[in-house]
């Protein structure tokens, strides 16, 4: 089976494929789904995402053959004992169990940038109606990037991050309350996407499918140069190649996979990545800092833990994951230490501190920056 290799000299011209030993076909499991959203990579050939069972490999094994390496793989089997997946009755995670147990929960969906308030129970009740609008190429709600330990927090004791990503991630070695809040839900219908995107601090990060399938379509960090027209500028994979603003597109190899229930993908840092529902679908996602990427991503971690804990001092209280306070320490930002009192009413503190009140706030700035 053929993986796509890293590193990869900055200046060449194509990933080398490899075959892997043990690696299983990239065939999911599950029968797959008639695909009614096709991928349009512009490329002329492609490379596939090979499968592994986690009874097959350790923790250990996994993190040389595949983390410290970058490539990525799906791996089945290690959401069996869930009870979020785990199969039967006493199955959790899935669109009854969140309709009867949390459908009264207030959500917040996202239709290409408009949001909308509604909650779990209607939104999931639409979803069919909303596929088939999907294929009538109209835009459809996604709940997406859902901080839902926020909201639910006992959802956290259904699943278990398997080891085999875990071994020596860095997050999970600071205190709690430091963590990065990089742990979301995502519900939608078929046809909803995450468009060609690289992970926040350009993590690693899994993500398990509880529910129906995706396409994944994975590039290497070395061609993102062929698909990217300007910073984040990347093209629209569910439509026809434009040469004119992608033009050395087909340069580009990418890697791709039909991920179905109970299979989490790998997804390795620096990936530019897109996933398109090829059917009502959940999954869940998770973002780490395996040893193999520490250096860049502690860049990212000492300023971010610096200013959380400042927050949380000042404020006398853990941040929850979408504060905007919280989305400050990750994405940088000057925070503005005189304006705590207004973080409780969900305000960016940066958007509408008085006027009067600026000088004031620059100096307690200088002030803790010296």
């Amino acid at each position: 089976m053929l993986a796509v290799e890293q590193p990869v000299e900055a200046g060449a011209s194509a990933p080398a494929l490899a075959p892997l030993d043990g690696d299983q076909p990239a065939t999911s499991a599950a029968a797959p789904p008639p695909i009614l959203f096709p991928v349009y990579t512009g490329a002329d050939e492609m490379g596939e995402v090979p499968r592994i069972s986690a009874n097959d490999i350790t923790p250990e094994e996994f993190e040389a053959r595949y983390i410290k390496r970058g490539m990525p793989v799906v791996l089945t089997g290690a959401m069996d004992a869930w009870p979020a997946y785990m199969q039967g009755s006493s199955r959790k995670w899935t669109f009854d169990f969140f309709t009867k147990q949390y459908g009264d929960e207030p959500c917040t969906v996202d239709t290409y940038g408009t949001k909308e308030e509604t909650t779990l129970g209607e939104y999931i009740a639409k979803l069919e109606g909303y596929g088939e609008a999907a294929l009538a190429k109209k835009q459809v709600p996604y709940l997406r990037t859902w901080y839902f330990s926020d909201d639910i927090p006992e959802l956290v004791d259904d699943f278990e991050p398997p080891r085999h990503f875990h071994t020596t991630d860095a997050f999970m070695r600071l205190p709690e309350d430091l963590q990065p809040p990089f742990r979301w839900l995502f519900f939608g219908p078929a046809g909803t996407e995450s468009k060609v995107h690289v992970d926040v601090w350009e993590t690693d990060a899994w993500l398990g499918m509880l529910e129906g399938h995706k396409t994944f379509t994975l590039f290497h960090p070395a061609h993102r140069k062929h698909i990217e027209a300007d910073h984040n500028v990347f093209p629209d994979l569910l439509a026809p190649a434009d040469p004119a603003c992608f033009p050395d597109q087909a340069k580009a190899v990418p890697a791709q996979v039909l991920l179905g229930p109970g299979e989490i993908i790998y997804i390795p840092r620096k990936w530019p990545h897109h996933a398109v529902a090829q059917t009502a679908s959940i999954s869940l996602t998770l973002n780490f800092a395996p040893a193999a990427a520490r250096t860049s991503v502690m860049e990212k971690v000492i300023p971010y833990a610096k200013n959380r804990g400042r927050c949380q001092m000042l404020l006398g209280r853990t941040l929850r994951a979408r504060d905007n306070l919280m989305q400050l320490c990750i994405h940088g930002g000057k925070i503005k230490y005189g304006d705590f009192k207004e973080a409780g009413k969900a305000r960016n503190p940066m958007a509408g501190a008085d006027q009067e009140n600026d000088e004031e706030e620059e100096e307690e700035e200088e002030e803790e920056d010296s």
